[in-house]
């Protein structure tokens, strides 16, 4: 009886100083897409040591069967055996710096991931693995790849005889953002406007190409009232501003008719008019295209826009004529 306690004794004594603890995981909650490296870092320690001073033992590390491995979303992503070199797949694969040290130990050197060149499609949550032949130690964190609009715009016309069409449309952007319609009558408080359509298609990258609009109507919204759009980023720091993009309202408008296919029918005059009803605003510098232009480079089609809203429309026309 002696003899299995000792045992017993032994066996669970020694399971803490063979094993592995993942003392500390570093993983930044956000950070900007392109604007510099990023480093997640998974410190651990072999053996009986406790705290960060345990560390320093790595150069008599000789566990046998270590691995370390990362995953994104619970998918593998980097993987690294010593001494061996380590290996990225999935969606890391050509965007780590496998050659990036975290220690000089060799049982420790390639544990951390550094991506020179973060992008939104690296967003998720990462999961560092650390396990021996004796145990395994797990833990995770989320990380948010995010970046401003390249471009938001706010475009409008009617699509009838009573309805006001507001949109906006904002460009290249993570993660999927917040859109809000708004209008600011000369005299009188800003007003939310309700989206009737939202379209939001995700890029190559982790990129967004999203649209809202709504309807106001025609009679009753006054001219030189303030248009407007606000975008903001969920998950992004806190003290990132909003970006907006305003316009004042015209009511001289043509009403913009469509076809029974998906293209929209409007002349030369009416598409300068357009354009001259189009705002943009960039990061970097402001751009003034018509929202036909804007359809020609970016998947957020204005033909669906339109197709959408004078179907949406339609009904409510209907009802405000009723009214009349």
């Amino acid at each position: 009886m002696h003899l299995l306690i000792n045992l017993l004794l032994t066996c669970i004594g020694a399971g803490p100083a063979a094993g592995v603890r993942i003392l500390r995981l570093s993983v930044p909650p956000a950070v900007k897409a392109e604007s510099g490296p990023a480093l997640l870092d998974c410190v651990y320690v072999l053996g009986a040591g406790q705290g960060e001073a345990a560390t320093g033992d790595a150069a008599n590390w000789t566990t046998d069967g270590l691995v370390i491995k990362w995953y994104i979303d619970n998918l593998p992503v980097y993987q690294w055996i010593p001494p061996g070199r380590p290996q990225a797949m999935g969606v890391l694969a050509g965007r780590v710096d496998p050659s990036y040290r975290a220690s000089p130990h060799p049982w420790d050197a390639h544990r951390a991931l550094y991506i020179p060149r973060p992008l939104p499609a690296l967003s998720g949550r990462y999961t560092c693995t650390v396990s021996t032949f004796e145990n395994e130690h797990t833990r995770s964190a989320p990380l948010l790849v995010w970046r401003e609009a390249r471009r938001i715009s706010l475009n409008y016309w009617r699509p009838s005889e009573h309805l006001l069409n507001v949109t906006c449309t904002a460009d290249e952007v993570a993660p999927r953002p917040a859109l809000t319609l708004y209008t600011l009558p000369p005299e009188g408080p800003r007003q939310e406007v309700k989206a009737v359509g939202v379209l939001g298609p995700r890029g190559e990258g982790g990129w967004w190409w999203v649209g809202s609009w709504g309807l106001l109507p025609y009679a009753s919204t006054p001219p030189n009232t303030t248009l407007g759009c606000s975008l903001t980023l969920p998950g992004a720091p806190p003290d990132l501003p909003p970006q907006t993009c305003e316009e004042v309202y015209d009511n001289d408008l043509p009403i913009i008719t469509t076809t029974t296919t998906t293209t929209t029918t409007a002349s030369p005059q009416l598409r300068d008019r357009w354009t001259n009803k189009s705002t943009g605003s960039s990061s970097s510098s402001p751009v003034n295209e018509s929202f036909f232009a804007i359809a020609t480079r970016v998947p957020l089609s204005p033909a669906l826009v339109c197709l959408a809203t004078l179907i949406v429309s339609s009904s409510w026309s209907l009802l405000l004529a009723a009214t009349l």
